[in-house]
């Protein structure tokens, strides 16, 4: 244990000497009583005067003192570091973009809940890297893997079904293009989801 402000535990030092003056003041008291009030009335008059309650009155007024002092002292424990190595998640959301998700099966059309979707999802991630791949009959790195959400964000929204004007579906080139984005040297978790 350390503290903050050790020099004020130099005044602890004062205890001692309080509790003797108060000693003393007690023994004064008491052979003043002694030598001004007979002995066969000193029970009548000094009757209510309960000395135990003093004393234990002033023993908490001591720890009290005590306690502050401490306090004011700024005690230490002590803290330790712990390196918290945390792997994030290397996350590449491949979206079709061709024709057919325009279609209005759900409301308002797929590709406009795709990206509400995707929106969602960016809004639960937290240092985490995102990616976006468009695809039809080819695909297309949108943006690269960054943890700047509103960039991934923006790049969603600029999905249209013009981006590629190659026709179709072919999943595979963008599965193709999500493992070269990744790439050797990348480290953590990787994952890829592909609305289509």
């Amino acid at each position: 244990m350390s503290f903050g402000s050790p020099n004020w535990l130099w005044a602890l030092l004062l205890l001692p000497l309080l509790a003797f003056f108060f000693a003393r003041a007690e023994q004064r008291g008491a052979e003043r009583l002694q030598q001004f009030v007979a002995a066969r009335l000193l029970p009548q008059l000094a009757g209510t005067v309960n000395r135990g309650r003093r004393i234990f009155r002033f023993l908490l007024l001591l720890l009290v003192f005590l306690l502050v002092l401490v306090s004011l002292a700024r005690p230490r424990w002590g803290y330790a570091f712990d390196e918290v190595r945390r792997k994030g998640l290397d996350l590449i959301l491949a979206v079709d973009v061709s024709r057919s998700m325009l279609s209005n099966d759900v409301s308002p059309n797929r590709l406009e809940r795709v990206r509400l979707a995707t929106q969602d999802l960016l809004n639960e991630l937290q240092g985490d890297r995102v990616g976006l791949i468009a695809f039809a009959g080819r695909a297309f790195l949108q943006a690269p893997l960054t943890i700047d959400y509103d960039a991934a964000v923006n790049s969603i929204n600029d999905l249209d079904t013009k981006s590629i004007p190659e026709g179709g579906t072919n999943i595979s080139d963008a599965i193709a293009l999500a493992t070269r984005t990744y790439g050797k040297a990348a480290t953590g978790n990787r994952a890829l989801i592909i609305f289509t």
